[in-house]
């Protein structure tokens, strides 16, 4: 039995629970590939979740992200890459990172061909994305539910959702998908652990006087961390984590003034901005968990990690995620339970590895160009801060270091 679909998604027959092999908790981009690709692989799935809130009216969304090669050879594996208008799609051929906006400041550049890819990045717009992907879910057969979780038990054989609607969904494993907040997590008492950092993104838009040239710029300094990102012709994205304080002022300019205070912070590296829709800001976390499996339950993107997003790699880890859950279950014996504790065991041993890597690394980044007070560095760091400047210069005289850290992010 495939399920079917309807545009504005669909409730359980009006006897007996909905039955699924698989149920996956979260509408976002991690949830609808995850849905996509078990579909895809014959295993009758339903996606719970509210739908995702309408964008506002604008010509580029603020939400901007930047998907690794891996992550596109995710997509083009579930058949989403070619969904996605390549004229909107930005290849990101180089990046260049400044510790701070000082003129003499050392700079770190990292090339696609010193790197034996193609671009180093891909950015895209987080609606057409997910516009792409929710496309998708009814040439697979998901069943797409509109609600939220309300209760969550998990039994020997199965796992019993019971949701705001009054449907009731029985599946053998489920993976919660459900963001950083996951209610789900707190529904299951699966612990975990969240830091507020003191900082917020402030992301926006703009048309740029001289051309990106497929370059993508970020700097660390008393400001927090201001990247500039290439969008299709001469446009770029701003994502700024800043301070609260400066992030109110930030939000509270006019749309002209806040593009004159970006392109003076970022040095005018692509002349003069002009504002292209409003700004939006979001609040930065750290979450953590102890595992990334619970009975019958997987977890994954951001409900199982959360990381700052100063290298961009949120979504990214995520996606790693969904691939290696699908390599895992395509690869299992066929005697074996899709919740069979051993064979979720595989894909955390696969994924702790590079979700630790990135989390330690994002947030010791993060702590050590923090411009607050040194409280926020554990004293045994502390004195890294004075030996920073030399580390990344001898980073950036290192062809060969630059290639194995840009092949780490590709990945």
């Amino acid at each position: 039995m495939i399920f079917g679909i309807s545009p504005g998604g669909s409730s359980a027959p009006a006897s007996g629970p909905l039955r699924g092999d698989v149920v996956v908790v979260g509408r976002g981009a991690n949830g609808a590939a995850a849905a996509l690709g078990l579909a895809q692989s014959g295993l009758r799935t339903v996606l719970v979740g509210p739908s995702p809130a309408p964008e506002p009216d604008t010509t580029w969304d603020a939400r901007i992200l930047a998907l690794s090669p891996a992550s596109r050879t995710l997509l083009e594996h579930l058949r989403v890459w070619p969904a996605l208008a390549q004229a909107r799609v930005q290849p990101v051929g180089a990046m260049r990172v400044f510790p701070d906006n000082r003129a003499d400041a050392p700079e770190l550049r990292f090339d696609a061909p010193d790197a034996g890819a193609q671009a180093l990045a891909y950015i895209v717009e987080a609606r057409h994305l997910g516009a792409a992907l929710e496309g998708g879910l009814g040439f697979a057969g998901v069943r797409v539910i509109d609600a939220r979780v309300a209760q969550a038990s998990v039994h020997p054989d199965r796992v019993e959702l019971g949701l705001h609607d009054g449907t009731h969904v029985h599946a053998r494993l489920l993976v919660a998908a459900d963001g950083a907040g996951s209610p789900l997590r707190g529904l299951l008492g699966i612990a975990a652990t969240e830091r507020p950092y003191a900082q917020h993104a402030v992301v926006a838009n703009f048309e740029t006087a001289l051309p990106h040239e497929g370059c993508a710029w970020q700097w660390f300094g008393e400001h927090g961390i201001l990247a500039l990102l290439p969008l299709p012709g001469n446009r770029c994205s701003m994502v700024w984590s800043a301070a609260p304080a400066l992030a109110d002022e930030l939000m509270a300019l006019p749309a002209a003034a806040l593009a004159q205070r970006v392109a003076e912070t970022a040095g005018s590296v692509l002349g003069a901005l002009a504002p292209l829709g409003s700004p939006a800001r979001f609040p930065l976390r750290l979450v953590r968990t102890g595992s990334l499996i619970a009975p019958r339950t997987v977890l994954l993107g951001d409900a199982a990690h959360a990381v700052h997003p100063l290298a961009g790699q949120g979504l990214n880890l995520g996606f790693g995620d969904v691939a290696e859950l699908l390599a895992v279950l395509a690869r299992r014996e066929p005697f074996r339970d899709l919740g069979d504790h051993l064979l979720l065991r595989r894909y955390e041993r696969a994924r702790k590895g590079p979700v630790l890597a990135m989390s330690w690394a994002t947030d010791g980044l993060q702590r050590l160009f923090d411009p607050s007070p040194d409280a926020t560095l554990p004293p045994l760091l502390q004195p890294l801060r004075v030996l920073r400047e030399a580390g990344w210069r001898a980073v950036a005289g290192s062809p060969s270091l630059r290639r194995r850290l840009v092949r780490h992010a590709m990945s």
